[in-house]
């Protein structure tokens, strides 16, 4: 009964076949000649160098107008310009030889398919004076743009759903992309040939409770006397009978008292007897002091859920998950992002470096499109 309800038609999958056009772009009268090989490195000859090279920012313009073109491009150039395969067998050669050809081509395609301009990064010249980070994979410009005179807005990098994930590294890359004024984009392929694209940033969760060193010593004296009337319960501990309480981002009420977990109590332990922060508190106290309530975030399959108002006020903005409990590949991340979205929220990595905390957020994204 529910699938003679269902509505809506299933998105409709390419598949990408060789020796067929994608585009709907009628040929050339004359066929156009296939890419040749030159020391190792696949060229398109003029006049179409030239057409490729100005109208879409494909391959790298040479001395002598010819353009040299990645593997990828020969993809793209196939199924949308109407230019032959180098040779009958050369795809399966190709991927004999590097297997990556297949991601490569299914992922450029996409990132062109909207318009934006792609190009990879060892076509970019130096003269363009573009910065290019050795983990970058390619540049995007925004098709309204004109590449030639116009700094990118992007870099990109791809992977498949399988791949593992360095976190640091991948924190250094972004912070490095910032760092010339540009967006970190990655693109995730997964073994359906099917790209998720993701934009990468940095979050600053901060909100408006109140921070531990707002709080007078009369409130502090009334929060150690409380302290000191806990009863344990499981792993974390029960303040009863309780009449004022001025931390309202600790603990819960409940039952005519205040339940603190584990963290909480150990934190405020640690801030009313002004002892020596834990390692294990790092995280919890950087938040605590950016005035953000936490709350256990195991429903939403991370570590908090993170509100900057009261839990009654609005709904929490942001889940984080410590890197050390972070997904370990990218059909993890890409599931957690997705679960995040999902419920209206954003999912932030906590990693510390060089003595800070950093919130790396991914989200899913359209390059150009949103």
């Amino acid at each position: 009964m529910a699938r003679q309800n269902r509505k809506f038609t299933p998105r409709q999958r390419t598949t990408r076949p060789l020796g067929v056009p994608l585009t709907t772009n009628l040929p050339p009268s004359q066929a156009l000649l296939p890419p040749t090989n030159r020391d190792g490195s696949w060229f398109i000859d003029p006049p179409l160098s030239s057409r490729l090279y100005q109208k879409s920012g494909l391959g790298k313009m040479q001395s002598d107008q010819s353009i040299r073109i990645t593997s990828e491009e020969i993809l793209f150039c196939h199924w949308h310009r109407h230019v032959p395969l180098p040779s009958e067998h050369w795809f399966r050669d190709s991927v004999k030889e590097n297997p990556d050809i297949v991601a490569r081509g299914v992922v450029f395609d996409t990132a062109r398919s909207g318009g934006e301009i792609l190009i990879p990064a060892e076509n970019i010249p130096s003269k363009w004076g573009v910065e290019i980070p050795k983990a970058t994979w390619a540049m995007r410009w925004n098709r309204e743009q004109v590449f030639s005179k116009e700094p990118p807005v992007a870099h990109v990098r791809w992977a498949w759903t399988t791949d593992e994930i360095d976190w640091v590294e991948m924190l250094e890359w972004t912070n490095t992309v910032h760092s010339y004024g540009m967006v970190a984009e990655f693109f995730v392929i997964d073994e359906e040939m099917d790209v998720t694209m993701y934009l990468l940033g940095m979050a600053q969760p901060s909100g408006n409770q109140c921070l531990w060193d707002s709080f007078s010593s009369d409130e502090k004296q009334h929060l150690s006397i409380l302290w000191d009337e806990r009863i344990t319960r499981g792993t974390g501990w029960y303040i009863p009978e309780l009449s004022t309480w001025p931390c309202e981002s600790i603990g819960v009420e409940h039952l005519s008292g205040r339940h603190l977990r584990e963290e909480e109590g150990k934190w405020m332990n640690v801030m009313l007897k002004n002892l020596q922060l834990p390692p294990e508190l790092e995280l919890f106290n950087d938040l605590m002091q950016r005035g953000v309530l936490l709350r256990p975030g195991f429903k939403f399959g991370s570590r908090w859920r993170v509100y900057d108002t009261p839990v009654g006020e609005a709904h929490a903005p942001w889940l984080v998950q410590p890197v050390e409990l972070a997904p370990v590949n990218w059909e993890a991340a890409c599931l957690a992002v997705r679960l995040s979205e999902g419920v209206h929220k954003s999912w932030l990595c906590a990693l510390p470096l060089q003595g800070r905390w950093f919130y790396l957020q991914m989200q899913r994204w359209l390059p150009g499109r949103t």
